[in-house]
C-alpha cells in the first residue's frame, strides 16, 4: 500500500497537498524530530491517553461488576448503557465545555465518556456469563456474595475485561483526538489540527501516524495478555 501510495504520488495522480505521500511524511517526521517539535506534544497526548483510559478501565470494571451482578441494577441502568453508548462522544463536547471549562479535566472527562461503555458492556456480559455450577458450589460452601464475586465472578470474566480493554485502547486514542481539537488545541490532535490549517499535509499525517502506530502497539500488547490469560484457563 507504502509503495502504491508512493508511486501514484510521484506520477501525479494524487495530489499532494491532499494526500502528501509517504516519503514526504517520513522527512516531515526527522525534521520535526530534529527541530524538536514532537517531544511536548507527544508527552501531553500520552498524558491523556493514560490517565483517560485508567480513569475508563477503574470505572467500566466498577460498574460493569454491578450490573453484571445485580439483576435489579442491570434492569434499570443496562438501557441507560445502551443509549449513552450509541450516542457520539463528540456531541456531549459542547456541554462539557460549558460545565468544566477549557482545562485538562475536561479532556479527561471526554476521554472516559467515549471509552468507558465497551468496558462497562464487556464487564457485565463476563460476570452474567460465569457458570452457574461454580456458583453454586460456592454457595454450598457458604461463601458470601463479595467473596463470590471477587474470587468467581471477577477472575473468571478476565477474558471479558482484555476484551473490553482492547477496545477502550482504540476509543480512548479516538476521544484524545477529539479533546486536543476542542478544548486545549494540544498534543498531537492539536498538532495535527495547526498543521492541517497551515495546509501542512505531510506534518498532519506525522501526527496521525503516530496515533496509529500507539493505537497498534498498545492493543498488541492487550492481546497478549489475552493469550496469557485464555493459556491459564
Amino acid at each position: 500500500m507504502l509503495v502504491i501510495w508512493q508511486l501514484l504520488s510521484d506520477n501525479g495522480t494524487l495530489d499532494p497537498l491532499t494526500y502528501s505521500s509517504p516519503s514526504a511524511i517520513w522527512d516531515a517526521f526527522k525534521k520535526m524530530v530534529d527541530e524538536g517539535r514532537l517531544r511536548e506534544p507527544v508527552l501531553e497526548s500520552a498524558k491523556l491517553f493514560g490517565v483517560g483510559l485508567l480513569v475508563s478501565v477503574v470505572t467500566g470494571l466498577l460498574i460493569g461488576a454491578v450490573l453484571g451482578w445485580s439483576a435489579k441494577a442491570h434492569a434499570i441502568f443496562d438501557p441507560w448503557v445502551t443509549m449513552l453508548y450509541a450516542m457520539p462522544g463528540i456531541a456531549l463536547v459542547p456541554l462539557l465545555l460549558i460545565a468544566f471549562g477549557s482545562e485538562f479535566r475536561t479532556e479527561v472527562i471526554i476521554v472516559w465518556t467515549v471509552a468507558v461503555w465497551p468496558m462497562i458492556i464487556n464487564v457485565a456480559a463476563g460476570v452474567r456469563a460465569i457458570d452457574r455450577d461454580h456458583l453454586r458450589l460456592a454457595r454450598s460452601y457458604l461463601a458470601s456474595g463479595r467473596q463470590v464475586l471477587w474470587a468467581i465472578a471477577l477472575p473468571g470474566s478476565v477474558p471479558y475485561v482484555l476484551a473490553g480493554i482492547q477496545q477502550a485502547v482504540a476509543l480512548s486514542l479516538v476521544g484524545v483526538v477529539v479533546a486536543e481539537y476542542f478544548v486545549g488545541n494540544n498534543g498531537l490532535g492539536g498538532l495535527i489540527l495547526a498543521a492541517s490549517q497551515q495546509l501542512l499535509t505531510a506534518e498532519a499525517y506525522v501526527g496521525m501516524a503516530i496515533i496509529a502506530f500507539a493505537g497498534l502497539f498498545f492493543t498488541a500488547l492487550v492481546r497478549r495478555c489475552e493469550k496469557w490469560v485464555v493459556k491459564w484457563r
